[in-house]
């Protein structure tokens, strides 16, 4: 029993020593685990802190039906480290990446993980070491489709890093790039490609356009009816018209317009009379040609700087704010001053890009507003001054231009459309913004300071090819008011199968007619017919040979205020009088134009013929033939008085010389 009791105990301390190593090193391989992944651990969390700096450089190439990248991703540490691994988040869902080593082309394994929107690749760095004068470098590539577009928005970031640069390969018959939305510093042509770079990106996408020109397709459908037993209705629709830095082409306009005119503020009207408890379904289509910003030969209308309504700001606090800004930004102006026109070009150029400023900083906006035109209360400038949060997209138009107006700088709202080509959306949509008037430039200038804090991205002096004018407002501050909203109503689409040209060709008569002596006028017309696919929008008589023919326009039919759409036909009355009608070949001299950027000069002339009327003729030859009877009655009466005469004499000569015969 004693030996037995023995054995256990040899057995047990034996089996004890046993558990007790086996103990020991579990332990020791927890700990060493635990070690290593809090040191694991601790270099990840470590890449978003002052210990790593992370910069990646981008390469995009496009081709036929891809976009494929290539990121450098770089990573520098102050003092030597070791990572095991890195997580790369990128803000494109769904992505396959493969991943090496830079400068050997070692393959590194990654796993991806789709996180909704984003793509997250854990990479094996295999306990890579980190020094100051050694970076860890790896290459990441991926692939994404490519859409038919003119335009491309391109994610050009990995989260926590710092985008140094970003080159874009493409094939040359792309054309040289339109617009981006970061400055290129060097585009150059290698092989059949064109290489772009851009250094030190700021904007997370980078979006850019290729080509000689933007084109949209745009399609507007409107339903107008009459539900009035009786009377004619009139309905109204605005189109978008014509500016500086767009032309409308015309596709189609069905049914046309009863009548097409222009406002003060150069919008387009479409006017369409519908008959009682008829409808009347209005489809018209064309393409908006985005085109460089045009300088401005018009004459600016003086309730373009007027101070009104929303448009007014009478706190005087806010404008000794104003100077205080500028001068930190250095430029001091007079506590008094309110002209823009006083300053030097120069200080002019501050003056806009500071102003611009001001706006940003000084009013803020909700961070979960949604984008596009909401029916959200509209408070005014005034109101903004002591109320600057919470202020929606046109509440920043409207303190936008009341600063410009109290120093004299001409402006107007601009209600429209952005489209999705600078990636803000998947789709478009309507918003507000500003244009005023760049004296130095001689240009009207588009200015959008709510987008830029939306998205903190730097628009100052940005081409706005996204920018789609709809109406612009500058006599009021609310009216117009546009026409459409729904989804349905307006459609716009970037256009890149089709090659469509503007094409401006006026056909132009001038006549005079009913000439008549009855009439104290003349009628004189000016007729035009649109044959091109572009809308005539101003008519100018430069000259005539019949001194102010302007003057004599008729003010009912005066076409100055119409637009003539393609394939319509349309005149110009003058009600002449007759004593300024000098000549008989009569001339005129017109330019007709689309703003500055089309136009033709014509001069055009007509032979003038005084008609007689009928009765007046009749009237005229009866009383000629009355003359003539009268004429040769008196002259036969003349003879006869003369003849008469004749017959006395020689009976007086023979009776004086029969009586000297008898004697």
């Amino acid at each position: 029993m004693r030996n037995l009791t023995g054995y256990l105990k040899r057995t047990l301390s034996k089996y004890s020593n046993i558990l007790l190593l086996f103990t020991t090193v579990s332990l020791f391989s927890l700990v060493l685990s635990v070690f290593r992944l809090t040191t694991t651990s601790q270099v990840m969390a470590e890449t978003t802190t002052s210990n790593f700096n992370t910069n990646v450089d981008f390469e995009h190439t496009i081709t036929e039906k891809t976009i494929e990248t290539e990121v450098i991703m770089e990573i520098t540490s102050s003092s030597p480290r070791v990572i095991s691994y890195y997580t790369a988040i990128i803000p494109i869902e769904r992505l396959r990446v493969t991943c090496n080593k830079f400068k050997t082309g070692e393959e590194l394994e990654c796993t991806t993980f789709n996180r909704g929107s984003n793509t997250e690749v854990l990479i094996n760095l295999n306990n890579g070491v980190v020094r100051p004068d050694s970076p860890l470098e790896v290459l990441i590539k991926y692939s994404i489709p490519r859409e038919e577009e003119p335009s491309f928005n391109i994610s050009s970031t990995i989260f926590n890093t710092t985008t140094r640069s970003i080159v874009i390969k493409y094939p040359k018959d792309m054309g040289e790039p339109l617009w981006s939305s970061d400055p290129i510093q060097n585009i150059k042509a290698v092989e059949d490609k064109y290489v772009v770079l851009i250094e030190q990106p700021q904007n997370p996408k980078l979006s850019i356009v290729f080509g000689e020109k933007l084109l949209y397709k745009f399609d507007i459908n409107k339903v107008f009816s009459n539900t009035l037993k009786d009377d004619n209705q009139t309905f109204e629709i605005y189109l978008p018209s014509d500016t500086p830095t767009q032309t409308i082409i015309w596709e189609d306009v069905s049914p046309t317009p009863t009548s097409s005119l222009k406002d003060e503020d150069g919008n387009y009207i479409f006017k369409y009379i519908v008959k009682p408890k008829e409808t009347v379904n209005c489809k018209i289509s064309g393409y908006i040609l985005k085109t460089e910003n045009l300088e401005t030969t018009e004459e600016v209308s003086s309730f373009l700087t007027q101070k009104t309504g929303y448009w007014s700001i009478t706190n005087n606090t806010e404008f000794r704010r104003i100077n205080t800004f500028l001068e930190k930004k250095g430029l001091t102006i007079p506590p008094t001053f309110d002209d823009v026109k006083s300053l030097e070009d120069a200080e002019k150029e501050l003056f806009y890009k500071y102003i611009y400023q001001y706006v940003i900083e000084r009013l803020n906006y909700n961070k979960e507003i949604p984008l596009g035109i909401e029916s959200s209360s509209r408070i005014g400038a005034q109101t903004l001054t002591e109320a600057p949060n919470n202020a929606s997209n046109i509440d920043y138009s409207d303190f936008y231009i009341a600063l410009l107006r109290n120093y004299n700088v001409p402006s107007r709202l601009v209600v429209g459309y952005i489209s999705n080509i600078t990636g803000y959306t998947s789709d478009g949509f309507y918003h507000h913004w500003v244009e005023y008037l760049d004296t130095n430039q001689n240009r009207w200038v588009t200015a959008d300071p709510f987008l830029e804090e939306y998205f903190d991205k730097n628009l100052y002096g940005s081409p706005f090819l996204d920018h789609i004018t709809i109406i612009r407002r500058g006599k009021s501050a609310v009216a117009p008011k546009i026409s459409f909203f729904q989804d349905t109503d307006f459609i716009v689409k970037a256009e890149t199968t089709k090659d469509i040209q503007p094409q401006f060709s006026i056909d132009a008569l001038f006549t005079i007619e009913d000439f008549s002596i009855t009439k104290p006028y003349a009628k004189g017309l000016l007729k035009l017919k649109n044959e091109g696919n572009i809308a005539l929008n101003n008519i100018v008589i430069s000259k005539s040979n019949i001194e102010n023919l302007t003057k004599y326009t008729d003010p009912i039919k005066n076409m100055q205020s119409d637009i003539l759409l393609p394939n319509q036909e349309n005149f110009l009355q003058f009600n002449i009088p007759h004593d300024k009608i000098s000549f008989t070949n009569i001339f005129v001299e017109t330019t007709l134009s689309n703003l500055d950027r089309y136009k033709t000069d014509e001069t055009l002339g007509t032979e003038v013929e005084q008609e007689v009327p009928l009765h007046i003729s009749i009237i005229s030859k009866s009383l000629s033939i009355l003359v003539f009877c009268v004429l040769l009655f008196l002259l036969y009466f003349l003879i006869k008085l003369k003849n008469k005469k004749t017959f006395k004499q020689v009976k007086k000569s023979f009776a004086k010389l029969f009586k000297k015969r008898k004697k």
